[in-house]
């Protein structure tokens, strides 16, 4: 008998006879055939139970079980499948010549789905198992269903936890992409240039998984990974061995037989192919299909995320190159635009700039000025990175830099005199350099401490990170009024320092611009052990 096309519950299934004596197993072989069924014998109780367990063996969707049988009998046969978490859902019919109601109802309490004589009607038993074979896909459409789930679970709570982290979300969606849709070996290609290479894989032979790893395959129509990412859509080639455009090297290496590729797209890209293959030939499912690209999909996301994290990565690194690296780290960190909408803090702020910088740009080269600028650039800046410090603008001569903000530091004014000294020590040997080709440049160097309103100032498309206070103005006044080579600090950041620090001495009151008053200002001198300290 044909099974009518397209009812599910009368597909044929694989039914395992269980009797010790081969002439009933034979009998009810050749019935089983006769409606379309696929028949597997076990001669007793045992035997039928280690088939069941057997991994290697392909699964059993029925069992007609007899009662009376040597070692094991058909109640323990029953009572061990009700004990097996992974069997007991299996249908059992029992077969028997005993037609004692004792035994009927001892059998149905144990599980059996039903008993029938030994004389069974063709008919009637065609009925039976195809009434167990409805439940028996019922039950294992809802256990697939449960463990779809929990796979797409799985894996999403991997992608919250490890979002950014490729290798950790690819290998999640093979792992369930092999185990959900009954593939033996997957593996996911991610695009490197212009070629795909294995990123993760799941089952297989450790040879055939160093064969793949070792492969860039390119768009082409001669394997599936190439098929998908020329086509864009997802493939399935039913048997490699009779698709002439495939090259079968792998398959002679892996075995394998049937294999469904399903594009990773990212963006209109297909930034990578999840490639599914089994051993046998056996086209996968619809609902497999659909399985796999949803894995596809998850793992597009795991690319997309960590495409992500380089951009931010690279910009945050370009960042660095415009922006002092402690401003480059706050525009890309999630506090950062509270501290950017602006934030009262104490800070020490310090001022340098060029003495005779002017006559110098107008008697020498352009190209001159340029270089001796990049070098005079490049030196502080290395030592704003080495201090830690803020760095606010390079306004040709001059620069700006302040600490303690946007990262707290609480010797933030020592940091900022220490600094100092290194580029009062370090632009000696520029000065030099320069002062054998005609040319004077020294530095001046103010230094301040107080409390300024930090954050972001500027206008729409073109912003910095700066502040407006007191202590700002007070040590760009000072950095004017210092004689060259010379370091003045205000009251309040000698007073920050440790008196073993620094060399400091008393430079009499200013009268600066600004200011109502004469304020008392300090002269640094060497810092020996604030060097050392630093």
């Amino acid at each position: 008998m044909t099974p009518p096309a397209g009812d599910a519950t009368m597909r044929p299934g694989r039914v395992l006879i269980v009797d010790d004596t081969q002439f009933n197993r034979q009998l009810l072989g050749r019935l089983l055939q006769g409606i379309g069924h696929e028949p597997v014998e076990a001669s007793d109780g045992r035997q039928a139970l280690d088939r069941l367990r057997d991994p290697e063996q392909p699964p059993i969707d029925v069992i007609l079980l007899d009662i009376v049988m040597p070692e094991m009998d058909g109640y323990d046969v029953l009572a061990a499948l009700r004990d097996d978490a992974a069997l007991r859902h299996l249908p059992v019919i029992v077969i028997s010549g005993v037609d004692e109601l004792d035994s009927v109802v001892r059998c149905l309490e144990m599980g059996a789905a039903d008993y029938l004589p030994r004389t069974v009607d063709p008919a009637i038993l065609e009925a039976r198992i195809a009434s167990s074979l409805a439940r028996k896909r019922l039950h294992d459409a809802e256990r697939e269903a449960v463990d779809r789930q929990a796979a797409t679970n799985e894996v999403l709570a991997i992608m919250s936890r490890s979002a950014f982290d490729l290798q950790v979300v690819l290998d999640a969606s093979v792992r369930a992409a092999v185990r959900l849709c009954r593939a033996d070996y997957g593996v996911a290609y991610v695009l490197e240039g212009d070629a795909y290479r294995v990123a993760a894989s799941a089952g297989g032979t450790d040879e055939l998984d160093r064969w793949e790893r070792e492969l860039t395959i390119k768009p082409g129509r001669d394997s599936v990974v190439g098929r998908v990412a020329l086509l864009g859509e997802a493939i399935q080639i039913e048997d490699v061995q009779d698709d002439r455009e495939y090259v079968a090297s792998g398959q002679q290496v892996g075995g394998y037989r049937t294999i469904f590729g399903v594009p990773i797209e990212q963006d209109g890209t297909i930034s990578g192919v999840l490639a599914l293959t089994r051993s046998e030939v056996r086209a996968f499912a619809d609902a497999e299909k659909a399985l796999a690209i949803g894995f596809a999909e998850q793992a597009a996301i795991g690319v997309a995320n960590a495409r992500l994290l380089e951009t931010i990565d690279r910009q945050r690194g370009q960042l660095a190159r415009f922006l002092s690296p402690q401003v480059a780290q706050l525009v890309s960190s999630p506090e950062g635009e509270a501290l950017l909408a602006g934030h009262r803090r104490e800070i020490t702020a310090m001022f340098c700039d060029l003495r005779n910088f002017t006559t110098f740009s107008e008697t020498a080269e352009p190209e001159e000025v340029l270089g001796f600028l990049r070098r005079y650039h490049a030196m502080v800046g290395a030592l704003v990175v080495e201090h830690e410090g803020t760095l606010e603008h390079f306004a040709g001569d001059g620069i700006m830099v302040f600490f303690n903000d946007p990262a707290p530091q609480e010797d933030h004014a020592g940091r900022a005199v220490r600094m100092a000294v290194a580029i009062r020590e370090r632009f000696a040997e520029v000065s030099d350099e320069w002062r054998r080709r005609g040319h004077i440049l020294q530095v001046g160097i103010g230094i301040a401490t107080g409390y300024a309103t930090m954050g972001r100032i500027g206008f729409e498309g073109r912003y910095d990170y700066g502040g407006v206070g007191n202590a700002i103005i007070l040590a760009s006044r000072l950095s004017g009024e210092a004689e060259p080579n010379e370091i003045l600090i205000s009251q309040r950041t000698f007073a920050a320092l440790d008196g073993d620090q620094a060399s400091a001495e008393p430079a009499g009151e200013r009268a600066l611009k600004g200011f109502s008053r004469p304020l008392l200002v300090y002269s640094v001198g060497s810092m020996a052990r604030a060097a050392e300290a630093s």
